[in-house]
């Protein structure tokens, strides 16, 4: 089971890091953030709403950085639950609402979101529950050799569908 944890972090973490970095890489890409992030969440009054941009990438990366060290790493997936839980809450609100809303998760996208970031909200989801679990229960938490390596590979793979999320979607979209 230490290699799923290894895995779970790997994951959680590179995602997380490439959010973050999506959304600093320039000032356009963090403005469209920002503004994005007030239409996800519009009924956050105006003095926190303007808190909530710098809020998010100091989580993101705290998230990166707690999942990086052993002892932390409980820490670090209890951050990245209740950000995916409030990330996941306001794009369903939109989805529900039908708001055309784009996500700019990653940095700039025009892509409206949709179930397809929901599906994703929820792997991440279950990644950080399992990984919860098993900073508790793993007494190993800090695997060597090949097995390491491989679990840590196979998280990269997972970030790496996870973060193509919205392309993959749109394979399966109509042409029309």
């Amino acid at each position: 089971m230490e290699y799923v944890l290894v895995c779970c972090r790997t994951l959680i973490g590179v995602v997380f890091v490439v959010s973050a970095a999506g959304k600093m890489r320039s000032r356009d890409a963090y403005a469209s953030f920002r503004a994005a992030a007030g239409e996800l969440a519009p009924r956050v009054p105006v003095v926190p709403a303007a808190l909530v941009p710098p809020a998010v990438v100091a989580g993101e990366l705290a998230v990166a950085v707690l999942l990086a060290v052993p002892g932390a790493a409980g820490a670090g997936f209890a951050t990245a639950l209740v950000l995916l839980s409030v990330f996941t809450a306001a794009i369903a609100m939109a989805v529900r609402s039908r708001r055309r809303v784009a996500c700019n998760c990653f940095g700039t996208s025009s892509a409206p979101v949709g179930p397809a970031q929901l599906v994703r909200n929820g792997v991440l989801l279950t990644a950080g529950l399992i990984g919860m679990v098993l900073t508790v229960t793993v007494t190993n938490p800090a695997p060597e050799g090949a097995g390491f390596v491989t679990a840590a590979v196979a998280g990269l793979a997972g970030a790496g569908l996870v973060l193509l999320t919205e392309d993959i979607a749109e394979l399966f979209r109509p042409l029309v």
